[in-house]
């Protein structure tokens, strides 16, 4: 159940200065930047977090599915299964936490590109 390796591209440079000389867009870029970085940092933080989680969860389910395979335990088997559901649950979340990087960079360079009328 091991997700596809996929790298999430972090968010753009953020020092690079905006096209735009108007002061109102060039301030809203300084006032947003600093969260913007801290939501993407964490948000790759999560999503490799989710990864190892994903990797220990595929590890335990084959150890287990071993076990089964070789003896006879009357009571694993719901375990196994919840791991299992647990394990679909958790590629869902990383394809989530994906798209909320994905957006969270165009939403960047959106405002980064964005000129304000004077």
């Amino acid at each position: 159940m091991s997700s596809p390796t996929s790298h999430v591209s972090p968010t753009p440079e953020l020092s690079t200065p905006p096209r735009a000389t108007d002061p109102l867009s060039t301030g809203i870029k300084s006032l947003l930047d600093p969260t913007v970085k801290q939501t993407t940092e964490k948000l790759l933080q999560v999503h490799q977090s989710q990864q190892a989680l994903s990797q220990e969860l595929d590890r335990l389910i084959t150890q287990l599915q071993n076990y089964l395979d070789t003896t006879d335990p009357p009571s694993l088997r719901p375990t196994i299964i919840k791991l299992a559901s647990t394990s679909k649950r958790l590629a869902a979340v990383n394809t989530t936490l994906q798209a909320i990087q994905l957006r969270v960079n165009r939403l960047y360079v959106q405002l980064s590109k964005q000129r304000l009328p004077h």
